[in-house]
């Protein structure tokens, strides 16, 4: 037969070994702040640099067909207050104007749409290694969380430690 062990017995047995085993293994915290950390890598300043050749080729069209534009509405405006553009021709030419104004806004729109899809490309293998990195360092080195200071998200933790310089020896720089 079972014996009826009072339950009050069970949970104090329950608590005793959970407090046991977490103060064999207590809970280890990390921080890194990941902005920095990106800034110190080599592949970032590579990624940067390339996205700055391209957001300059962009800017480069962007400048040639704003300076397009301006001298178009310039010839425009002089024609128009010397008289010589019939009504007709003057809004013919208004509303090409305005299809040049618009294609000019939506390149600009387009550019910086394609910029953030650049950038995105070049830093998510960057970030997916760090990423790799950092889980291999918490497993290695028994963090149960590792935070971003960078995010500002963490309001407080408690007895947390710098982990940037084992997820540098890591990825070897």
């Amino acid at each position: 037969m079972f014996r009826k062990t009072p339950i009050f017995l069970l949970v104090l047995t329950f608590l005793l070994g959970a407090s046991a085993l977490s103060a064999q293994t207590p809970a280890k915290y990390g921080h890194m702040n990941l902005g920095n950390f990106l800034e110190m890598m080599p592949e970032t300043k590579k990624a940067n640099d390339v996205l700055q050749v391209f957001a300059d080729s962009l800017s480069v069209l962007h400048d040639t067909m704003s300076v397009q534009f301006r001298r178009e509405v310039l010839a425009y405006q002089t024609d128009y207050q010397a008289g010589k553009l019939p009504p007709v021709q003057a809004q013919q030419i208004e509303a090409e104007l305005q299809k040049k104004q618009e294609a000019i806004e939506k390149f600009e729109r387009d550019a910086q749409q394609s910029i953030a899809i650049k950038r995105d490309s070049l830093l998510r293998p960057i970030l997916v290694r760090v990423q790799d990195a950092t889980k291999a360092v918490a497993v290695e080195n028994g963090y149960l969380m590792i935070f971003d200071t960078s995010s500002g998200a963490m309001l407080f933790a408690a007895e947390t430690e710098d982990v940037t310089e084992l997820v540098k020896k890591k990825l070897g720089i």
